[in-house]
């Protein structure tokens, strides 16, 4: 008698294997910057998977500050306070599907229609989560914004959470607390001329240095590091401008030996990894990246300069999961995965706790 698996485990079993897909296709996943620890650009809360609700609140802290005493002078009394503030991740459901034409176009095709389902439905996941990531670490709240490409990406913007801005008037002043912008004038006054360079990216590494309340940085083999996200057009221009890539790329290639965090990276500048990805964040001339936010003198790329817990993402029970649903009889059948989850950018003291966003222009469009 041959041996079959169980009809009712099908599903599950797929959904692991879904889970899994989205995982491996999770760019921050492979580099290892998502974890449950706080030594992450990502990091993961996971305690509705443990018990019910809608919203996950957890605390951020400031580093101490004070002097401490000398001697035997007494500590009792001189104690320090740790400022500390609440972050909130409120979560919501997100779903993909498809259905299959019927058995007979199904038994036509020359490949496995259920399983390029599966893939395809992991695939659209974990590009959702993605560019969760970088819209929520970018602080968009605007639905319309268009890729190079003029297709809209942001339509989801505000989905789980509307993420802090950056405020306006950091945007026209051209500097703040948590911004950089590549014209001094402000991001009104962006021109396509204004361009990635390496010393925007020592200037916006010590912004991080001084900040207050501090970002702090990633520790990789006992380094401060910091992660600087750039977009591809940004790139371009930086290794043009720079007359010492090479050395850039080789210092990367050194450290990251046996590091995720440096595998596919750029180069590593001045205790700055750089890495490229197609979802950092562009706004169209004239456009804003949030409503009633400056508008941007021509089109804009905003690079991504992150530390520890730059972002959050709340997991709950239902955090991935996939459904084979029959109809029409069972000749038809679709499938369909999402998640009920919550992403967003921690703020401490209404200061973005582990980014700053640097707004470029780029020439090579």
């Amino acid at each position: 008698m041959n041996t079959q698996s169980i009809p009712a485990l099908r599903p599950e079993i797929w959904q692991k294997e879904l889970y899994k897909d989205v995982i491996d296709n999770l760019f921050f996943a492979n580099k290892n910057m998502i974890g449950k620890d706080t030594n992450n650009i990502i990091q993961i809360k996971d305690e509705l998977a443990k018990e019910e609700g809608d919203a996950i609140t957890f605390g951020l802290s400031g580093k101490l500050s004070g002097e401490g005493v000398d001697g035997d002078d007494e500590l009792e009394g001189q104690e320090e306070e740790i400022s500390s503030y609440a972050e909130q991740v409120t979560i919501d459901q997100k779903r993909f599907g498809v259905k299959l034409k019927g058995k007979l176009d199904s038994q036509s095709a020359a490949y496995d229609m259920r399983s390029d389902a599966k893939e395809k439905l992991a695939i659209r996941l974990s590009e959702f989560i993605e560019r969760q990531y970088f819209i929520k670490l970018a602080g968009i709240t605007s639905v319309d914004l268009q890729d190079v490409n003029g297709t809209v990406y942001s339509a989801s913007a505000t989905w789980s959470n509307s993420a802090p801005i950056v405020p306006a008037a950091d945007e026209a002043a051209g500097t703040g607390d948590r911004y950089l912008c590549a014209d001094s004038d402000g991001l009104d006054s962006l021109a396509a001329t204004d361009v990635m360079t390496l010393d925007l990216i020592t200037r916006i590494k010590v912004k991080a240095q001084l900040s207050s309340p501090k970002i702090r940085p990633l520790k990789i083999g006992g380094e401060n590091i910091w992660v600087l996200f750039l977009h591809p057009w940004q790139v371009a221009d930086l290794k043009a401008a720079s007359g010492n890539w090479s050395l850039i790329q080789r210092d990367a290639e050194i450290r990251g030996k046996n590091n995720p965090i440096f595998s596919g990276a750029l180069g590593f500048y001045n205790g700055v990894l750089l890495h490229e990805h197609e979802y950092v964040p562009v706004c169209q001339a004239s456009s804003d990246f949030s409503p009633g936010a400056t508008a941007a003198g021509a089109q804009a790329f905003r690079a991504l300069l992150c530390g520890r817990q730059a972002g959050v993402m709340a997991e709950t029970k239902f955090s991935k999961f996939f459904v084979e649903e029959p109809f029409d009889f069972k000749n038809k059948v679709g499938y369909a995965t999402g998640m009920i989850g919550g992403i967003q950018k921690p703020a401490f003291n209404s200061l973005d706790y582990g980014v700053i966003a640097l707004d470029t222009g780029a020439t090579a469009l």
